[in-house]
């Protein structure tokens, strides 16, 4: 006959590894929806096909209908380029005025440090938008 004292423990035991498994299971449960929930947000850049095909099972577009919304996304595509161009310098002042603000915290030895860091930055940020102009000026598909 088993002891009421180990059987408190075993007791003890189990309740513990199910509230485990139970936990495990809560935290895989909530880490996947929120994996949903961040590939969902915006990050910056329009993915066209993403769109389309979305849009095509969403609303049912039928094929027919693909000419007129390739050019409309085509058009809106081009406003958001010209836009962009506009509001170009407006972002370049507000970047060269947080660079200054930085600046003025950094000490002699942190100032040329900063500035190879800004320079690398920019041209990664060129790279990508030059990256970006090409192949949404190539990209047309669905």
């Amino acid at each position: 006959m088993i002891e009421t004292r180990t059987k408190v423990g075993l007791a003890f035991l189990v309740v513990f590894l199910l509230g485990f498994a139970a936990g495990a299971l809560s935290w895989s449960a909530y880490y996947r929806q929120g994996e949903a929930t961040r590939q969902a947000v915006w990050t910056g850049r329009f993915n066209r096909e993403r769109y389309v095909r979305e849009l095509m099972e969403a609303v049912r577009l039928q094929p027919e209908h693909m000419g007129a919304l390739n050019a409309a996304l085509d058009e809106t595509r081009e406003e958001f380029l010209a836009l962009r161009r506009r509001l170009q310098p407006q972002f370049e002042e507000v970047r060269q005025r947080a660079r200054q603000r930085i600046r003025s915290v950094l000490n002699a030895e942190q100032q040329p440090r900063f500035e190879a860091f800004v320079k690398r930055w920019d041209e990664e940020r060129r790279a990508e938008e030059a990256a970006a102009s090409q192949s949404q000026a190539s990209e047309r598909k669905p």
